[in-house]
């Protein structure tokens, strides 16, 4: 559902941030496409936990939709779907405040976002330690750093961290085309990248 004149990127963003069902709506829909059906039994105990119910869900893809943050990909029909036709969607781009929207943001948006980034990590984290997946690879990473830096350390570490997330999001786009031309199966992974000021009287560099 398309819009001939795109809404203004600070509105479409708060449709995402203001709701966590739309922004895990968005994340899992950002490395495959997803029906509201499919998402809804596949992270059932997430809903039950968040009291979510399936006309919630799709209500949620259709305001994303609506929005220009998901774009219908496919339909199905048959099977146990009894004549029912099954919408399927796919991220249209990721939701993000760059620096230039973020200093324009007013202050509640930018607590409740913040808010809701660090809401959905923590579930991440959460669900990997109960299902043992945290430090299950070898290789998998986790480390933070306090730092001191002037102007100009701030801004270069910032712009790698931006750099580093778009990276990422062209890494699964070429992960999808991969693993559709392998069939190989899917390995599952958080990133979290994160950069903020420190209040001076906690600092404590090692």
């Amino acid at each position: 559902m398309g819009n001939e004149t795109k809404r203004p990127l600070m509105l479409r963003l708060s449709k995402v941030f203001a709701d966590p069902l739309r922004m895990k709506i968005l994340a899992e829909c950002s490395m495959r496409e997803m029906s509201p059906k499919q998402f809804f039994e596949e992270f059932r105990d997430w809903m039950e936990f968040r009291a979510e119910t399936m006309s919630r869900v799709s209500r949620a893809f259709e305001i994303l939709e609506e929005y220009e943050w998901l774009r219908q990909t496919r339909t199905a029909t048959g099977g146990r779907r009894r004549g029912a036709v099954e919408h399927f969607y796919e991220a249209t781009e990721p939701a993000v405040l760059d620096g230039e929207l973020w200093a324009d943001a007013p202050a509640p948006m930018k607590a409740l976002t913040s808010w809701r980034i660090l809401e959905t990590f923590a579930h991440q984290v959460k669900e990997a330690i109960a299902a043992g997946t945290l430090t299950a690879r070898a290789d998998h990473h986790l480390t933070w750093m306090p730092l001191l830096l002037d102007q100009q350390g701030w801004e270069t570490v910032v712009g790698w961290l931006y750099a580093i997330f778009f990276f990422l999001c062209e890494e699964q786009e070429d992960a999808n085309a991969r693993m559709a031309e392998s069939g190989e199966e899917p390995i599952p992974m958080t990133v979290a990248l994160a950069a903020f000021e420190s209040p001076k009287n906690t600092t404590n560099i090692p």
